[in-house]
């Protein structure tokens, strides 16, 4: 048995062989593009439909109830965690600082002046603990300090701490 030349095997039939297998794959690629082209795009219109209809609400509400979840345990472990006075103890300083500050008018202005400082070192706490933003620290006074006191004891209210027993619409 002679073996065949290298000549021979580039014959113009040999060609078309190996021309009709690439096509056979080129064949086959394009008719899997086209079945999942056939199958890909309604299943994605379905969805997208449903998505935008509102159809998961399911899924949403089980990913927000898992985010509120989580959320939950960050605010237990940071309360398992906490240092200082508790909130309670805190709001009770103020309410009773308030009531000094109210009534220390006789007393000597060293006095006034560390009452003040004490209340407003309670204010930044408490402010601090609710993380609610106060200009205290700063070194101002007079006017522009009682305006900033007024209005972290506005926020803090408007928070939950109680800070006097009078309720709104009461006379004073």
């Amino acid at each position: 048995m002679a073996w065949p030349s290298p000549a021979a095997a580039t014959r113009p039939a040999d060609r078309k062989v190996c021309a009709s297998e690439a096509d056979h794959v080129y064949q086959v690629v394009l008719d899997a593009i086209a079945m999942s082209t056939m199958i890909l795009v309604p299943v994605g219109v379905v969805l997208l439909y449903g998505l935008l209809a509102g159809r998961w609400d399911a899924i949403s509400n089980w990913r927000e109830s898992r985010r509120q979840k989580a959320e939950r345990r960050r605010n237990l472990r940071a309360m398992r965690r906490q240092q200082g006075a508790p909130l309670e103890q805190v709001a009770a300083n103020l309410r009773r600082l308030r009531g000094v500050l109210t009534v220390d008018e006789h007393r000597s202005a060293v006095h006034q002046i560390g009452d003040r400082v004490a209340y407003d070192q309670v204010l930044i706490q408490a402010s601090e603990m609710l993380q609610i933003e106060h200009d205290l620290a700063k070194h101002s006074a007079g006017m522009e300090r009682n305006i900033e006191r007024l209005r972290v004891e506005a926020e803090l209210e408007r928070a939950g701490v109680v800070l006097s027993d009078r309720r709104y619409g009461q006379a004073a």
